[in-house]
């Protein structure tokens, strides 16, 4: 797959949501990235485009594509955290398909979201990976450092 070329541009909701390998990505990525004790993710088209509307200072999406095919996504928030008084770019989500991983996507992906993140005058980029799962690995490889680590408890209702 690597001798096609892979163009990384700003793409709707709609435009993802629309594409015929969003099911097909979301399901790998669902199958590789839940986190366990969670729901299982159910990629909510409205609040998607809620977050869109809201405007491309607070949500951004970016598409990997050959050609029509949709091989990856990152989705960057940049909310204000109240604690900081600024804000601060989230990517909410980031994958490429298991078939696509060598075409060089997810850094292009990822390198896309800092420039966005610059823009948007952010002091970092923050990504969160699955423990021992393949981002962990990269992510040092490419100048990110491990900071914090998230502690899941699940809660029933009684």
């Amino acid at each position: 797959m690597s001798d096609v070329t892979t163009v990384v541009r700003r793409i709707s909701v709609t435009e993802a949501f629309g594409n015929t390998m969003f099911p097909a990505l979301c399901m790998e990525y669902a199958a590789e990235s839940s986190l366990a004790g969670l729901p299982d993710p159910q990629e909510k088209l409205s609040a998607y485009l809620a977050l869109e509307m809201a405007g491309s200072d607070v949500f951004t999406l970016y598409g990997a594509l050959q050609g029509d095919t949709l091989i990856g996504f990152v989705a960057l928030l940049t909310p204000v955290l109240p604690h900081y008084g600024i804000a601060i770019a989230v990517a909410e989500s980031l994958f490429v398909g298991s078939a696509y991983r060598k075409s060089g996507a997810g850094l292009l992906l990822i390198r896309q979201a800092e420039r966005r993140a610059r823009e948007l005058k952010s002091p970092g980029l923050l990504f969160s990976a699955p423990s021992g799962g393949r981002l962990s690995v990269l992510l040092p490889r490419i100048g990110y450092r491990e900071t914090n680590r998230a502690y899941l408890k699940e809660l029933s209702y009684e």
